[in-house]
């Protein structure tokens, strides 16, 4: 009898071995890794957020990192806004150009002072002067990621209206000198000018 349990217990420990054994054994599956969706590019959602605002896209002078867009107003007024993602920086760019060149204005420091001026009373962005003495006005943003839906709305409806309150002033000031270019060259010039961060 004692030898019977002798080799019973051995045979019990290896047969309730056996299958914790045979678990160790296989191979484990490593976690599921779920990546995240990827992110949508910044002209497309950019083009989203101009579409919820009633905006176009030209799509001829749009890039990847470029999207240039018309707002047109209530009177039929049209402003030409240019979106750029500077990759680099880290910045997205709203500028708006057409409001004249200094070249031949004779009366510069009027503009200059105007354009101070104004710069302490509007709410976002910044009038200025590029090296061409094209008179642009400009809204930076860190990260284009970082801008929600109804906070890009609020920029560019916003620009949009400091636009069209402020233009015809700053266009009256360089005309005053008598020098400036007419309307039309002044927009051909301006408009197509892609702008620099």
């Amino acid at each position: 009898m004692n030898n019977r349990l002798l080799i019973t217990a051995p045979l019990a420990l290896a047969l309730a071995a056996g299958p914790a054994a045979a678990q160790q054994a296989e191979p484990q599956t490593p976690p599921r890794v779920t990546r995240p969706s990827p992110r949508p590019a910044f002209a497309e959602v950019t083009r989203r957020n101009l579409q919820r605002i009633g905006a176009t896209v030209d799509e001829g002078k749009s890039t990847a990192d470029m999207v240039v867009s018309v707002y047109v107003d209530d009177k039929g007024a049209k402003t030409t806004v240019v979106i750029i993602n500077d990759r680099g920086k880290n910045l997205l760019g709203f500028y708006i150009y057409n409001f004249g060149n200094l070249k031949r204005a004779a009366k510069r420091e009027d503009v200059y002072k105007y354009l101070l001026s104004a710069n302490d009373a509007i709410t976002i962005g910044s009038f200025f002067v590029d090296g061409d003495e094209d008179i642009g006005y400009k809204y930076l943003v860190n990260g284009w990621q970082s801008l929600s839906q109804s906070s890009f709305e609020s920029v560019y409806l916003t620009m949009i209206a400091v636009t069209r309150d402020r233009r015809p002033e700053i266009r009256e000031i360089i005309a005053a000198s008598g020098k400036d270019e007419s309307a039309s060259e002044a927009k051909k010039t301006s408009e197509e000018k892609p702008p620099e961060l």
